[in-house]
């Protein structure tokens, strides 16, 4: 779930950026400021201010799809774009602090100061409070506001209030329930866990998707060799790269951590292994034949 990490006022008056009920609330929510600030001449910066809270992947690849999706939804209401403004407010000193790869980060940065509506990362800025309509944060020695009607909260994660509650003592300092490297809970060796409620303390993996999905396959592997009386076997993760949504139509990917490939080819890629990522082959093939039928065909029309 969200983690407000304590910050006064951040559960209360910011929008979590998690499910895709998320996005919409978020969606709905930016249409109605800018419809009324295409209506108003005051307050009108305050409802085309939108501020991100965490650099994290959510947060960049947010303010980078929104940097050309909202000047295009405000043109469309006789709006200027150039009155939009895209904050991201970081604690740390870095964009993309998990990710090993500075490459990757620097494509990123670039990308963020590439778009339609210039995006202002504040960095080593730490949030103090979040109330209704302005972030109070302090950077440099320095309490400073930002008056805005959009807060997105992005800065991270807490163990979910269900694995709070098991009745399992051996867990990391998160909360999250330590695992043997087989995926069982060494307290009830016929229960297994994956994903970022759980961690091999011997071989810590990241809290991606592609972490979780490697792990579930593992878990259903070793409930089989369970009910059948096999040896259980240890899962086994290759991190395959990193995939990043860095605009409309740009995007990065690094393969395997070693080969970088961006802009509009990136997002080609990205988009194709999340369409091989849905549930059935079928529709895989059908969905995926349509797309990129779609893609070639709007190659040939900008040729």
């Amino acid at each position: 779930v969200t983690g407000y990490f304590g910050v006064p006022g951040a559960r209360e008056n910011s929008l979590a950026f998690r499910s895709a009920d998320d996005a919409f609330v978020l969606g709905q929510h930016l249409r109605d400021c800018l419809q009324q600030a295409s209506q108003k001449t005051s307050e009108r910066s305050s409802l085309l201010t939108i501020a991100i809270i965490g650099a994290g992947p959510s947060g960049v690849e947010l303010a980078a799809t929104l940097a050309d999706l909202l000047p295009e939804w405000y043109e469309a209401l006789e709006g200027c774009p150039d009155d939009i403004r895209i904050v991201v407010v970081q604690r740390g000193d870095e964009i993309l602090k998990g990710l090993d790869s500075d490459q990757l980060r620097e494509t990123a940065r670039k990308a963020l100061g590439n778009r339609r509506v210039t995006v202002d990362l504040l960095l080593e800025a730490s949030v103090e409070a979040v109330e209704p309509n302005r972030i109070r944060y302090e950077q440099g020695g320095e309490t400073h506001l930002i008056e805005t009607d959009t807060i997105v909260w992005t800065a991270g994660n807490a163990v979910h209030p269900l694995i709070k509650a098991l009745p399992v003592t051996q867990r990391d300092r998160s909360g999250r329930l330590e695992v043997t490297p087989a995926l069982q809970l060494p307290e009830f060796p016929n229960v297994f866990a994956g994903g970022d409620c759980s961690v091999n303390t011997a071989d810590p993996q990241p809290a991606t998707a592609q972490v979780a999905y490697q792990q579930g396959a593992a878990i259903a592997s070793n409930i089989s060799a369970l009910l059948q009386g096999n040896a259980l076997s240890a899962a086994e993760v290759n991190l395959r790269g990193t995939l990043l949504k860095l605009g409309m139509e740009e995007g990065a990917a690094e393969i395997f951590d070693k080969f970088e490939i961006k802009g509009h080819l990136g997002h080609v890629v990205r988009h194709a292994t999340y369409l091989s990522l849905l549930p059935t082959p079928v529709r895989n093939i059908k969905v995926g034949a349509q797309w990129l039928t779609d893609e070639i065909f709007e190659q040939v029309l900008n040729v």
